[in-house]
């Protein structure tokens, strides 16, 4: 009798205490750190359009930045412990004429 690797059996018990689980502070931690990296990514990005003089890029990216700067508010403000830092002004002022 021969044994294939699709017959193998799994302890459910083992598995479990193998995986990593990860607590609500390092989720959380995490969720800020991604979200201030898309802001980031997105300031940098209409540096970019306005550097080329985009002005449909630069709009686009406008009104993604909105959103994008609500969830690290969000996000930043569910971190336990808070972070030593204060979040700061992320307003960023819109010119329509680039």
């Amino acid at each position: 009798m021969s044994i294939s690797p699709h017959n193998t059996i799994i302890n459910p018990v083992s598995a479990v205490s193998e995986t990593y689980v990860r607590s609500a502070t390092e989720v959380s931690q995490l969720e800020a750190a991604t979200a201030m990296g898309l802001l980031i990514r997105l300031d940098r990005d209409l540096r970019q359009a306005r550097a080329q003089f985009n002005q449909d890029w630069f709009r686009r990216l406008m009104r993604i930045r909105k959103n994008a700067v609500s969830r690290l508010r969000r996000r930043w403000y569910k971190v336990e412990p808070p972070p030593v830092l204060a979040l700061g002004h992320l307003r960023r002022r819109y010119r329509a004429n680039l």
